[in-house]
């Protein structure tokens, strides 16, 4: 087994270090010296300044004009439709029953207590028994 003495791992630890700030000074260091040249050729022309308007325009109206537009499209149909349930009101639905028996409730009436007390005892649920 390699292990290493912790003043070796120091000793690596402040030479990397010491590399790494001295490659980051001269990138630095030579940014600083050099001119940069990404200047606007002339030929070019000059482009026109942009108003506060023009800037709210794009990017604050128009972004949210289109989103009010989207929300508006996705909402107007339901509002388009009837009601739906009003308190008070009779429900209209057909009744669900999630995670019942899947030939419906016909199906639930034809299943007797005490099929389903022998169907329970010693199989699956909390008794542990699978």
């Amino acid at each position: 087994m390699l292990t290493h003495a912790p003043g070796r791992r120091s000793r690596r630890a402040r030479r990397s270090l010491l590399v790494t700030t001295g490659a980051l000074g001269l990138v630095l260091g030579a940014a600083a010296v050099t001119p940069a040249s990404a200047d606007t050729p002339a030929a070019w022309e000059q482009a026109p300044d942009v108003s506060v308007l023009g800037f709210l325009l794009v990017l604050v109206i128009i972004p949210v004009g289109i989103a009010a537009v989207v929300a508006l499209l996705t909402v107007l149909p339901s509002m388009a439709r009837d009601k739906g349930y009003e308190p008070g009101a009779a429900w209209r639905g057909e009744p669900e029953w999630f995670g019942g028996p899947s030939k419906g409730l016909g199906a639930a009436d034809a299943v007797t207590p005490e099929q389903i007390e022998a169907a329970g005892k010693g199989s699956g649920g909390t008794s542990a028994h699978w």
